[in-house]
């Protein structure tokens, strides 16, 4: 863990600013959204003038209360911006300069950060979501959920254990999701939105990639990628190849998985790990970053290159 501030502490600055913007990590997944959302919320009950800015949500996400989210972040210069799961300025993208108009610049997370991040900064690595931070944050202040807040930090939580499969599920995810099931989390909506939902430009990318990829290293490693004239062939956008990883990574005999994307702002590299191996530190040398099980980069080189950087890394890594 790494910190500046306590839980309590932080409420009470954010909850007592006439103004604060949270910004999420480019590409907001569900922890991202749901974190924003369950605390701009929250916060609006205690009367703060609360925005999010972030970039386009996710459409399987679109069951949960976003309305307050926006593409800019508010004229002016707002009492706090703060970074919410997202440990690093670079992450925002394009909405940086928005970030840094803040008076002050919080950041509250649970990816790796040794440094921190911002003037106040909660970064706890072990917590299995920025959403179980949120939640344990709003429990201590006394702070009553609404339906909306609630189904936002369940969906969080859920969605970054894999729905209570990933390696980084612990007692605290099965607890506070029961004390929100309590609360009356509508879980039959969230849980066929999450994983009920799939379009069918989400299952053809997935076959394209299944079937191009390659299994190395005696079969513990595999690799594959979709280039921009496939996507586009396909018709699919990034949110139809989000799960292609977990794909990958579920296939028998794999511990460690790659899967590449063709953007406009270069290679899109997620990776995800089965048992033992460490994606995050191939992700760091990278200039990337994330979990031990799952991490991304992203990187200006050509697909060819990219391929042979990945392969050639998890070849060593296992």
């Amino acid at each position: 863990m790494v910190k500046n501030i306590e839980l309590n502490e932080l409420w009470k600055e954010l909850s007592t600013a006439k103004s604060v913007v949270l910004f999420p990590h480019v590409n907001p997944d569900g922890d991202a959204t749901g974190s924003c959302a369950a605390l701009c919320l929250a916060l609006r009950e205690q009367g703060v003038d609360c925005t999010v800015c972030a970039g386009k949500i996710p459409d399987y996400l679109g069951f949960l209360n976003t309305e307050f989210f926006t593409d800019e972040a508010k004229a002016g210069n707002p009492d706090i911006c703060m970074a919410v799961d997202c440990s690093a300025d670079h992450r925002m993208d394009s909405r940086v300069g928005y970030f840094h108009k803040g008076l002050r610049k919080y950041c509250i997370d649970h990816h790796e950060n040794e440094n921190g991040f911002g003037e106040r900064y909660y970064i706890d690595s072990d917590a299995a979501a920025t959403c179980s931070i949120i939640y344990e944050m709003l429990k201590q202040a006394g702070v009553s959920l609404s339906k909306d807040a609630a189904n936002a930090i369940y969906t969080g939580l859920s969605t970054d254990t894999g729905n209570f499969k990933h390696s980084n599920t612990d007692p605290e995810s099965h607890r506070i999701a029961a004390e929100l099931l309590e609360q009356g989390v509508d879980h039959t909506e969230i849980m066929t939105s999450l994983y009920q939902n799939r379009s069918m430009k989400k299952v053809l990318s997935e076959s394209r990639a299944i079937d191009k990829a390659m299994i190395f290293a005696g079969g513990k490693c595999i690799v594959s990628y979709l280039t921009s004239e496939e996507m586009a062939e396909m018709d699919a956008t990034h949110e139809d190849t989000d799960e292609i990883i977990d794909k990958l990574r579920d296939i028998a005999g794999v511990e460690m998985a790659a899967y590449l994307e063709e953007r406009e702002e270069g290679i899109k590299i997620s990776m995800r790990a089965k048992t033992y191996s460490n994606v995050a530190d191939i992700c760091r040398s990278l200039g990337g970053g994330g979990h031990i099980k799952a991490a991304g980069a992203t990187v200006k080189m050509s697909m060819e290159e990219t391929f042979t950087a990945i392969k050639h890394a998890m070849e060593e890594a296992v």
